[in-house]
């Protein structure tokens, strides 16, 4: 049951499925769902209302980030959906010249003028990952990204609050090792070395045309990636489709 309200379906103040629903849902007896209801409601998640139902009023503890890989959305609205607070931390928006690598993603010539937002994102006041995001100048401009962008919120939030039409997002995922003297684990506050999530990211408009590239490094216990896959084809047996 903790972990039907952890994958994100359910945000603080949201009304959980009567009881009935639950059973079906989970495939137990009425007795184990009344009990672990009950076990929630004195940990403080869940709050029973007289003739309203079962609401919960926090996320359980470890509770994540989980976005989807088969649709573009922010860690704002996952965040919201959890009841978790964002926030940023060392947070500099500052106008740089496109390096070779961030020309490349965003097909431009080095040397571009380019607006760059770094900073240490917080979850739940803990420090998550580090973020650096860039977009080219011509399409905001620095005085604007530094009047406009909100520290609980996503480049991409603002991007599409300017009515920018960003139609999808490539994603590279890997891992690296960050150690506590790395610049990143300075950042992040580490004592030990510590296993991260590395993202790389391309923002496209609806044109195909690259406007955002990102790379982030996530520390594993603020981030659950998920993605749901159609079956589309299989090697049968008798080595027919």
């Amino acid at each position: 049951m903790e972990d039907l309200l952890l994958r994100g379906r359910y945000r603080a103040g949201d009304r959980i499925p009567p009881e009935a629903e639950l059973v079906e849902s989970l495939g137990v007896s009425r007795v184990t769902v009344r009990a672990g209801l009950a076990r929630l409601v004195e940990r403080g998640m869940l709050e029973r209302r007289q003739g309203s139902g079962t609401f919960l009023m926090r996320p359980p503890e470890g509770a994540r980030l989980r976005p989807g890989l088969e649709r573009l959305e922010t860690y704002t609205v996952h965040a919201e959906r959890l009841g978790l607070e964002l926030g940023s931390e060392d947070l500099r928006i500052e106008a740089v010249e496109a390096g070779a690598e961030e020309a490349n993603a965003l097909e431009l010539p080095v040397g571009s003028a380019l607006v760059r937002v770094s900073r240490v994102l917080l979850v739940g006041g803990g420090r998550a990952a580090w973020m650096v995001d860039v977009v080219p100048e011509s399409l905001i401009g620095v005085e604007k990204m530094r009047e406009r962008f909100r520290p609980e919120a996503m480049v991409l939030d603002l991007l599409v609050s300017e009515g920018v039409s960003v139609g999808f997002g490539q994603l590279s995922i890997g891992a690296a090792l960050i150690g506590p003297a790395d610049s990143i684990g300075r950042r992040l506050g580490l004592t030990s070395p510590t296993a991260a999530l590395s993202l790389t990211q391309t923002m496209h408009l609806t044109s195909g045309r690259p406007v955002q590239w990102s790379r982030d490094a996530f520390l594993p216990e603020y981030l659950d990636l998920r993605v749901v896959r159609e079956l589309f084809e299989v090697r049968g047996l008798d080595g027919g489709h």
